[in-house]
């Protein structure tokens, strides 16, 4: 792919088509906001808009047919990397990245109007059956089903988002200044301001709004990837295996719920204490 990256970034018109066609291919599209993020943060939204508008042509032709998808993706992506451009701070982005997320939150249902309720409306009856013992537990869960299963698709889109992003500014650094990103995200650490509130919302979230607690997925997101980095900073300050990323993406993969609760955990220690500076200390002594 990186190949391909480079080839985009050759002229405008290879940007444009190269962008253009992996957004209109099935299943290719997050490559091309990928290469949308790419050139904005390479040449700026001035000269790279063109670009944008006439490679968001195919994902609006999707959007036409019933396929949100691309656009979203595309367009949060963009956006995304417009704010990377300007901050050049990547731990801001990551905490700005919930913007576009909970605007999909309110959106999704607008645009899949047709699946959404039939999702809904089915994973309401499989609780119902679940709890049927239980009517006040149920009563209680019932109303959070809806706005959870938004917020689930919300935080899918803004992990997508986030990652595009990275995969665009990751070409960006092999193309010119090899191992940069590497630097950049293995340092990410959020600030206790964002961490604590949003893991707070999390602990509260069965006695807000049903629409607030369907919003705390999207606001974990952040926090996963400050745990993955966490992890890929520690393998590099302790000279460890590469083989503990390996495993932890492993983990991640068969043990889902729980691994992610865990990295959202780190991340809250992390913001706190800054455990990468402790143990470059500790390996200094």
């Amino acid at each position: 792919m990186k190949a391909l990256a480079q080839w985009a970034m050759s002229g405008r018109w290879q940007a444009t088509v190269a962008a253009g066609l992996c957004l209109a291919l099935p299943l290719l599209f997050w490559i091309g906001a990928a290469l949308l993020a790419l050139v904005i943060l390479r040449q700026g939204w001035r000269e790279g808009s063109s670009v944008v508008l006439w490679a968001l042509l195919p994902a609006i032709a999707w959007f036409a047919m019933g396929d949100p998808t691309p656009l979203i993706i595309a367009v949060g992506t963009s956006a995304l990397a417009v704010m990377l451009r300007q901050t050049i701070r990547l731990d801001q982005v990551v905490m700005l990245a919930v913007i576009p997320g909970i605007v999909a939150y309110f959106l999704l249902p607008l645009w899949l109007s047709e699946v959404l309720p039939q999702v809904i409306q089915s994973s309401e009856q499989m609780i119902a059956e679940a709890l049927s013992a239980q009517p006040e537990l149920l009563a209680q869960i019932q109303p959070l089903v809806a706005p959870m299963i938004s917020g689930v698709l919300a935080a899918l889109h803004t992990l997508v988002f986030m990652l595009c992003l990275l995969l665009g500014r990751y070409w960006q650094s092999e193309l010119y200044n090899p191992g940069g990103f590497g630097t950049e995200f293995k340092q990410l650490r959020l600030p206790l301001a964002y961490s604590v509130p949003a893991v707070a919302m999390m602990l509260l979230a069965g006695q807000l709004s049903p629409e607030l607690a369907g919003l705390m997925p999207v606001f974990t997101v952040p926090l996963m990837l400050a745990g993955m980095a966490l992890f890929h900073g520690v393998v590099t300050t302790t000279n460890a295996s590469s083989a503990w990323i390996l495993s932890v993406y492993l983990a991640l993969f068969l043990f889902g719920p729980y691994m992610y609760t865990l990295l959202i955990f780190v991340a809250l220690l992390d913001s706190g204490l800054n455990l990468r500076a402790r143990l470059k200390d500790t390996a200094g002594e």
